[in-house]
């Protein structure tokens, strides 16, 4: 593995926790949206739905969407140039 390869893969790997964090961080929002609107424990997948609406139309919840389709698409660019690109001869 090159020095390149090295630092995209370590890049790629901050990317990604980045993004796994922040997708945890809304499904833990949707869920707790979801159990103060029904007061169930375990509110069903209907309720999934209508949190995730809610979610993808709030203005309060545009920095985390922004954020999150943004580090979406870092991470799908990086992911097909790495795949698609051949490695450096050498």
């Amino acid at each position: 593995m090159t020095t390149g390869q090295t630092i995209q893969f370590v890049l790629q790997g901050l990317v990604f926790i980045a993004w796994a964090w922040l997708m945890f961080r809304t499904l833990v929002l949707l869920r707790t949206r979801a159990v103060a609107d029904t007061g169930a424990t375990a509110p069903g997948p209907s309720q999934f739905i209508r949190q995730a609406a809610r979610w993808l139309r709030a203005p309060e919840d545009r920095a985390d969407r922004k954020t999150l389709g943004f580090l979406t698409f870092v991470l799908l660019v990086m992911t097909l140039t790495s795949v698609l690109l051949p490695p450096a001869a050498g």
